[in-house]
């Protein structure tokens, strides 16, 4: 699903981006598991990852939730209902998940491409930690990577929420 976010979705989501780096480099933070941390591309990776959960929080209605964790701690969502946003740089990666995370997410892919957004699915955790998605293209860095084809369509979540408990 392509998303279009307006231009004041973009605006606060690349300030938000810029205010993480920035705390991030104050604070001396250490990249997730072994990423950049400091610099242009730590940056790139801060601007993707805001505009990736803008535009899933829009998509569902829930801006208002949006980055109000000013100092996230590892383990904690992106939104209610427990929804983990993961935004990667090219429209046919999988999803990331790393190898110590929580059992009890809602993992949403988000890829930004040229410009371009697509939401491409979620799936819930329990169905992400299987031996087969255990990846190591980096080198040093081994987490789950889920094919975007085991995803579930953005437009079944609030289907799923209803006939499901999937409480806040």
């Amino acid at each position: 699903m392509i998303y279009q976010l307006s231009n004041e979705e973009k605006q606060l989501a690349l300030s938000e981006a810029e205010r993480r780096q920035s705390v991030n480099e104050q604070n001396n933070s250490v990249g997730r598991n072994r990423g950049i941390e400091k610099g242009s591309k730590a940056l790139m990776l801060h601007k993707i990852g805001s505009l990736g959960e803008m535009a899933v929080a829009s998509y569902l209605g829930l801006n208002n939730f949006l980055y109000c964790d000013k100092t996230p701690k590892k383990d904690s969502c992106d939104l209610p209902f427990r929804i983990d946003v993961k935004t990667r740089s090219k429209h046919y990666y999988d999803l990331i998940i790393q190898l110590d995370e929580k059992t009890n997410k809602n993992f949403w892919l988000c890829t930004i491409e040229l410009d371009e957004i697509r939401i491409q699915g979620w799936i819930q955790s329990q169905n992400c930690f299987k031996p087969e998605y255990i990846k190591d293209p980096a080198g040093g860095r081994k987490a789950y990577f889920v094919p975007q084809s085991k995803l579930w369509p953005p437009e079944a979540f609030w289907f799923f929420f209803n006939s499901n408990d999937l409480s806040l």
